[in-house]
């Protein structure tokens, strides 16, 4: 029962994260139907394996216990049978538990509330950046532990692709640094703006504005950036203190959905 109970529990802990990082996340599964899956993988594994197992167990030499059929037939031998193999059973699946010392358990969930989030900034973002009439936009988040700033959600970016730079970078990283809107009519006057990334791509920043993002606390925890204003007539504009309010107004709704997505109270 001991070997039942290992790979019982190891097949459906394996199967069941395998389908929590994938489908789950895919289809947005919750982790207990994920489980749910990966027990119906362990019940078709058990009932293939179970000679397997018994050929196994039986190389083993194990004494046989000698009862005869009458001794079997008692109600103490019966008793004893079903209690030892509940604890064997029980044995088993927690050595099959085992395994989740060396996976991460975590992952899945985090990669759910990845999608959920970058799902709903997308939306966010492709609104905002029309009301400010911005030819260019970016959600940049912080990681304080890497001390950097990243973003899934960034105009000329590839579904997926993730774009990394120092926290303390360009015109974006001071707005963080700074807690402040960084608003520049013309970027290449001035010295906190880093223009390598348009000599990578050939585009050419004109007007730039970053508004950091607040969490309830005060602490920054991304900032939002536009580039390059248009005005009505398709001329080229720079950004102004209504464009500023309204992306100020844009990051308090970012800060909420982060909120409900991560499970902040």
């Amino acid at each position: 029962m001991v070997g039942f109970g290992f790979m019982d529990n190891l097949v459906m802990i394996q199967a069941g994260d395998l389908i929590d990082n994938s489908l789950g996340v895919t289809f947005g599964l919750s982790t207990l139907t994920a489980a749910g899956f990966g027990q119906c993988f362990s019940d078709v594994a058990g009932n293939l394996s179970g000679g397997t197992v018994d050929a196994a167990v039986s190389k083993l030499n194990v004494p046989k216990h000698g009862l005869t059929l009458a001794q079997l037939s008692l109600k103490s031998s019966r008793l004893y049978h079903t209690g030892g193999g509940c604890v064997g059973v029980v044995f088993g699946c927690l050595l099959g538990m085992t395994s989740l010392l060396f996976m991460d358990t975590d992952r899945a969930e985090r990669l759910k509330k990845a999608k959920e989030l970058e799902s709903i900034f997308r939306t966010v973002m492709d609104e905002g950046h029309k009301l400010v009439s911005a030819e260019r936009c970016a959600l940049w988040m912080h990681d304080g532990e890497k001390k950097e700033l990243w973003t899934q959600v960034a105009t000329g970016t590839k579904d997926g692709e993730i774009l990394r730079i120092p926290a303390d970078s360009g015109v974006v990283g001071h707005a963080v640094q700074t807690a402040s809107i960084i608003n520049l009519h013309d970027a290449y006057e001035d010295s906190r703006f880093n223009p390598d990334v348009d000599k990578q791509t050939g585009y050419r920043t004109r007007s730039i504005i970053a508004v950091p993002i607040k969490n309830d606390s005060g602490d920054v925890i991304g900032a939002i950036q536009m580039v390059n204003k248009k005005n009505e007539d398709g001329t080229n504009g720079v950004f102004d203190g209504n464009d500023a309010k309204i992306l100020t107004m844009l990051s308090s709704h970012v800060k909420c959905f982060t909120k409900i997505v991560t499970g902040e109270d």
